[in-house]
This record gives structure tokens, sequence and C-alpha cells, in this order.
């Protein structure tokens, strides 16, 4: 997600085989993280620290969702030599409240009727993926269309529907009483798919085939028959 600067307090073994296999290609992270005695010293050369915990302590914090976080995290990050620290919790007790008192915000992932925690694993992959959004920071390899041709004009949508109105009349699927509005149908589900000039191209091509289909002769037609004489 982004985030490369690991600092551990006390670990009690590191480095550990589980953490480089769970790593994933991403070992570079654990060779360069920073082992320090104490939460004190981690944390001496930090001047905003965000604590996550998910539970109040009777604290007066100010408390941010994840995305909250990652919504003001600019303007944090905008004040001169700026050092921001995301405290997690150990996996079986998370943080005490003496380790909540050294933080500028508390952060606390919201979950369905307000109970239960996550493993220390998805807490953090929470965050830090809604702190990557929130800095713009994200990719994401699904369809971007406008990096695709141009986007069909009018004109060459009408003379698809026109095209696509002739050869369902030819093969029988439009009647005359029903045009109007299974076209008229038809003509939404295209427009709604917003379709760019070769995906035009495409399904014209395809009426093309489905034309010359219906006009070539079958193939079982233009085939000898075969006469398998079998003895006895």
């Amino acid at each position: 997600m982004g985030l490369s600067r690991l600092r551990l307090v006390n670990p009690r073994q590191f480095p550990h085989e589980d953490a480089i296999q769970y790593a994933a290609g991403h070992t570079a992270v654990l060779d360069s993280a920073a082992l320090f005695p104490d939460l004190a010293s981690a944390t001496a050369d930090l001047n905003f620290l965000v604590a996550t915990s998910n539970r109040s302590r009777g604290q007066r914090h100010t408390v941010s969702t994840p995305r909250q976080l990652a919504q003001e995290l600019p303007a944090i990050l905008a004040w001169p030599g700026t050092e921001v620290g995301l405290l997690f919790g150990t996996e079986r007790t998370g943080l005490e409240t003496v380790d909540l008192e050294r933080a500028h915000r508390i952060c606390n992932i919201p979950t369905f009727g307000g109970s239960g925690s996550l493993n220390l694993g998805q807490a953090v992959l929470v965050v830090v993926y809604e702190i990557m959004l929130g800095l713009g920071a994200g990719h994401s390899f699904a369809f971007d269309p406008t990096r695709e041709g141009a986007r069909a004009n009018t004109s060459e949508m009408e003379r698809f529907f026109e095209h696509l109105r002739e050869v369902l009349l030819t093969i029988g699927f439009l009647r005359s009483e029903q045009n109007r509005h299974i076209m008229g149908s038809l003509k939404a589900l295209f427009h709604r798919a917003c379709l760019d000039q070769r995906e035009v191209s495409i399904l014209r091509g395809i009426l093309n085939e489905v034309l010359a289909h219906r006009h070539r002769p079958s193939k079982q037609q233009n085939q000898p028959t075969i006469v398998d004489e079998l003895p006895g």
C-alpha cells in the first residue's frame, strides 16, 4: 500500500522465517525495518502519532475512522517537518492506556454493531489501504474506457441501430407491431454501455456475419453421403 518504513518495538523474534514467507515479494520492508527496545524510543522523533484502538478507555482524544484519517492526513503532512507514525498494538492485547496517552489521534476501525476487533494484519491493511487512497496513490487494473478509442457519436449509433433492426427483421426476431418497444429497449441497453467506435464496428461485423451465415449453404448439405456396408 505504499508505506515502507516499519518500526518494531521489542519483537519476540526478528527476523522470522514466517514473516519472510508472508512478505510475498516485499521483503525489502523487512530488510529495512528498525528495531527499538521500547515505545518511547520508537516514537521519539515523531511529531504526530496516530494510535489504533477498538476501546475508548476513557480517553478524550479525537477519534477518526481510517477513511476520515486519510482525508485529514494531507493537511497534517502539509506542516513543515511533520513526521507521522501509525501505532499498532500486539496481536493479543492491543495498546495499553499509557500507549494511547502518547498519541495525538486515535484511529478506530468501525465494525458491525460496534463489537469485535480485527487481528493485527487485518487492522494494518485496512488503515494503510484507506491512507493510500486518501493520498491518491492507489492504482487499479480495472478497465478504463478513457484509454480506449473515441466514443461512438450519434450518427454512428443510429446507423448501428438501423443495421440491427434490419437484421432482426430478416431473421424473424422482430415483428412489425413489436418493433417500437423492442428496439427502444435495445437502444437503451446499448446507450447504457456507452460504446466506442471500435465496439460498434465489431457489433456491425457480427450482424453482417449473421446475414451471411443465413444465406450460406449448410455444410451438411454439401457433404457426400457415406454408406458403410457391413459384412453379414
